[in-house]
């Protein structure tokens, strides 16, 4: 199974979401999968939320954006993006 791991404990925020039946249906069966391939009792907001964490994980763009953001936080400046140094080169060259 794709799932990596379940989350763990911690304060939960509260969302409410509505889904197409057939993936409300298609949630339910990997949750009963994931809990017969495992052997652990799983509830569904603790499937969707690790589907959610590992999409996550996995979204190259999203984690630089989140690196970003933690260099800016911590008062050092990012890296400037490739269109920034383009039209820097752009102006300096007269162009």
């Amino acid at each position: 199974m794709k799932l990596t791991r379940l989350p763990g404990h911690e304060s939960t925020v509260k969302h409410s979401f509505a889904f197409k039946q057939s993936t409300a249906e298609l949630l339910l069966q990997y949750q009963q999968m994931y809990a017969a391939h495992t052997g652990i009792d799983v509830s569904l907001k603790d499937v969707v939320e690790q589907m959610l964490l590992d999409f996550m994980a996995d979204d190259k763009a999203f984690q630089k954006g989140l690196a970003r953001q933690k260099q800016e936080a911590a008062g050092k400046p990012a890296a400037p993006a490739a269109d920034a140094l383009s039209a820097q080169a752009s102006d300096s060259a007269g162009i």
